[in-house]
């Protein structure tokens, strides 16, 4: 069985509610953009991105979030959460699938908690 791409046909439906501003850019409970498509796997960061903080700290004991934020998140496209961006771009592709349950950052992963003090830098 061979599959092939169909391009996406948008209309537009004037007697609906709901327009795309209204449907973009919320963050359901527990992370994404709704209930009914991928989300946020993260109880820490719970669907809000977060970008790594890489300032001067020289003396100072940082946790996991503030440090590495969502970096290592399959989510996280380096300026902000694919399943806000991304994936309602896609038009909601199911590939997006094939990360579920595992979109957190690395350090939540390894077990490590927000504001457990740096100790391991590979994330």
């Amino acid at each position: 069985m061979t599959k092939t791409y169909e391009k996406p046909v948008l209309l537009a439906q004037e007697e609906l509610a709901e327009g795309v501003y209204m449907g973009s850019g919320t963050v359901a409970e527990g992370g994404g953009n709704s209930g009914n498509g991928p989300k946020c796997d993260s109880k820490y960061m719970k669907g809000v991105w977060q970008a790594p903080d890489y300032s001067d700290w020289a003396g100072t004991t940082r946790g996991y979030k503030q440090q590495f934020a969502c970096l290592g998140c399959p989510a996280n496209t380096g300026n902000g959460c694919g399943l806000q961006t991304h994936y309602v771009d896609s038009g909601n592709a199911s590939s997006y699938d094939v990360d579920n349950g595992n979109r957190m950052p690395s350090w939540e992963r390894k077990g490590y908690g927000p504001d457990d003090p740096v100790k391991d830098w590979a994330m």
